[in-house]
């Protein structure tokens, strides 16, 4: 079987899932990843031909026209798209052309919505999956959703793979010290890890740092793309500086992602909104404890990993409350994270999409 995986992106977290997915697609048949010309993996074994199609978003509407000449002259036997690539409106036309040709196409969905959605959002994206063969979700609540947006076809139902790609060296908070200046080794350190936004709580978390800034010992981490605007953005110029808090609120690369969570105890999680999260299965590669809130698959996830839930209504004290209760239990919780679910595994989710795409 010849399946494309198909990524707008070529440096984000779907790249990376992407990529551990179709390296282990590239075990059943012939794969091409279909990414964008920043693809940023070079030093990952991989498996399978990569093919550099996209480029920035204003290169969209040439690179989509011959991102479909190509299909239509490679004619593989699935096309399996990671999220929308950008458009779902002409996207879903784009699936229906394919299957006109007889290429059969699946989706996996990552997020069900975009994160900031439009009042037709919801009717747009649910004419937009009726589009597929197949889809792939990750957790129940998803597929209950989308069953409620009126879409008839039944997804697999996989969770988010354990993002040990990552792992790149056997490290231990000595070897990665020096790259965080102000941290000793017995400091309790909580990460929070990824884009810096609001919907992902970076001011629930700062708020926390601030009113545990008299805890000796408890520091907290953010690294991560800034991408806040206005009062918020102020806030965390305002926290900058706290001798509890170190902010590297900027691009992390790809090799330096392992040092953060080797560095950390305890990753936050505290999102007000989201479907499923990869830093979740990047907390769960280096055998870390988390804190989330109830949103997406976090719920479900947490029946197979140590950490504590806390309602996004009461993210404020419901933070505070968790770390400090952690701290004080955390050779149990650590001892916990020894090793995920084997249904969190690379290869037995290839696997599933193998016996479900056929």
């Amino acid at each position: 079987m010849k399946t494309a995986v198909v990524c707008f992106t070529g440096g984000s977290g779907l790249t990376h899932y992407s990529v551990s997915l179709a390296r282990e697609l590239a075990r059943y048949g012939e794969v091409e990843f279909i990414t964008a010309s920043n693809f940023d993996l070079h030093a990952v074994t991989l498996g399978f031909s990569v093919n550099t199609l996209f480029r920035r978003t204003r290169h969209y509407p040439l690179d989509i026209v011959r991102f479909v000449l190509h299909i239509l002259r490679t004619r593989p036997d699935w096309v399996l798209f990671e999220s929308w690539l950008k458009y779902p409106l002409l996207e879903g036309f784009i699936a229906a052309l394919f299957g006109l040709a007889g290429i059969r196409t699946a989706m996996t969905i990552h997020d069900l919505l975009p994160h900031y959605p439009k009042p037709w959002s919801r009717r747009l994206h649910a004419w937009f999956y009726r589009r597929f063969d197949r889809l792939i979700v990750h957790s129940e609540s998803t597929a209950a959703a989308l069953r409620e947006m009126g879409v008839p076809t039944e997804p697999l139902v996989v969770p988010h793979g354990v993002y040990d790609i990552f792992r790149l060296a056997d490290l231990s908070r000595k070897d990665v010290l020096a790259h965080f200046p102000g941290l000793g080794p017995d400091d309790f350190v909580v990460l929070y890890f990824g884009h810096v936004e609001t919907r992902k709580g970076i001011l629930e978390f700062l708020r926390a740092s601030e009113r545990l800034a008299g805890e000796t010992g408890i520091k907290f981490v953010v690294a991560g793309k800034n991408d806040l605007a206005g009062e918020a953005a102020q806030e965390l110029e305002r926290a900058r500086g706290r001798p509890n808090l170190i902010l590297h609120d900027r691009l992390i690369p790809f090799e330096a992602v392992q040092r953060y969570f080797v560095l950390a105890d305890v990753v936050a999680l505290p999102y007000r909104e989201g479907t499923t999260s990869g830093v979740m299965k990047l907390a769960m590669a280096f055998a870390k404890p988390v804190i989330a809130s109830d949103v997406g698959d976090l719920r479900e996830t947490l029946r197979d990993w140590p950490g504590r839930l806390v309602a996004t209504h009461e993210l404020g004290d419901g933070l505070v409350r968790e770390i400090l209760d952690m701290r004080a239990g955390y050779s149990a919780l650590r001892a916990g994270a020894a090793g995920a679910s084997a249904k969190y595994s690379w290869h037995v989710i290839g696997k599933a999409y193998q016996g479900y795409l056929g």
